[in-house]
């Protein structure tokens, strides 16, 4: 569990409303103020639907985090050097002033907090906005009308395979790969459709491809929010899981975050959260915001505070310490 202090970097103080107070950060010690109010809901490998299990996965011995994913694992670093999650009003994400690279939230994400308490070096490959595969849909494909770049589990993994052995040793027991896809698929198919079944097949060939290059220990992240072509999409990807313990004897695990969200939306109070849910009316500006935005779950709409990061990081641990099998 996170108890250990981080240092944060944030341009308020208790209080404060948020609105662009000055030129410079103010740097202040902060630890989680909430309070993990669930459990997690432990299943087995031979479940038809996806559940919570650890099949193997020691946290302790992990010594290397490589994440893939979208704007909820984001640090925008894009497998380099993350920057201070400095927030610079009245842009409301930490990290860069003047880029992308930075994270949507404001403070460290789930991963950074989890890194921390393992005392791990982070490898983030996530980026906001990214699919599992561009050629799923006709609104993300290279091809489109738009012409907006945007990532995927395809061109995060191939940057990896490309410089991850040279950024770290790899070492196969003491590395964990974390996986979380699934929210911009569910909006993408709703604006045009598309090809689940594509989708399915990049997300397993790609966690082939980790397992043939040394990968022994595979955590995915469950969507926080419950969509039927999702929902199956995750039930099938949990049972590759099974087949990959089965076959090669992969350490993997999977953390449903509809539980630890579903909870918090029932009973907020439970957790220490209290006004408004979402913090931010924009993703843009600070202007508006809440006037404290630890006690909200989101900050930015549809992204978690930072401390609704440190609970994902909490529950995620809590899943693998918990749902351990036999």
């Amino acid at each position: 569990m996170f108890l250990s202090p981080l240092l944060f970097l944030i341009p308020l103080t208790a209080g404060q409303s948020l609105s662009p107070t000055g030129t410079f950060p103010i740097l202040v010690n902060s630890t989680s103020t909430l309070t993990l109010a669930v459990a997690p809901v432990c299943g087995s490998l031979d479940s038809v639907n996806f559940t919570e299990v650890n099949a193997g996965i020691k946290l302790s011995a992990i010594r290397t985090i490589v994440t893939f994913g979208d704007s909820w694992t984001s640090t925008g670093s894009n497998g380099t050097v993350p920057l201070p999650p400095i927030l610079h009003p009245p842009l409301p994400s930490a990290g860069a002033a003047n880029s992308e690279n930075r994270r949507a939230t404001n403070g460290f994400m789930w991963s950074e907090r989890l890194a921390a308490d393992l005392n791990a070096k982070l490898l983030d490959y996530s980026w906001g906005g990214a699919v599992i595969d561009n050629f799923a849909y006709n609104t993300t494909s290279p091809l489109n009308k738009t012409g907006v770049p945007r990532s995927d589990f395809v061109s995060q993994a191939g940057l990896f395979f490309l410089q991850g052995r040279f950024l770290d040793a790899l070492v196969p027991s003491q590395t964990l790969y974390t996986v979380a896809f699934g929210i911009n698929d569910d909006g993408q198919f709703k604006i045009a459709g598309g090809d689940i079944d594509l989708a399915y097949n990049t997300y397993v060939t790609k966690l082939g491809e980790l397992q043939a290059l040394g990968a022994k220990n595979i955590l995915i992240h469950g969507m926080y929010e419950s969509h039927p072509e999702t929902d199956a999409l995750q039930s099938r990807i949990f049972a590759y899981l099974a087949t990959a313990r089965a076959t090669n004897g992969t350490n993997v695990a999977f953390v449903n975050l509809e539980n630890l969200f579903s909870t918090i939306a029932a009973q907020p109070a439970e957790f220490g959260y209290a006004g408004n849910a979402t913090c931010l009316v924009s993703a843009n500006t600070i202007v508006g915001g809440c006037a404290d935005p630890d006690t909200s779950v989101f900050y930015i709409p549809g992204h978690p505070s930072m401390m609704t990061h440190g609970l994902i990081n909490d529950y995620t641990q809590a899943v693998v310490a918990e749902c351990g099998l036999s």
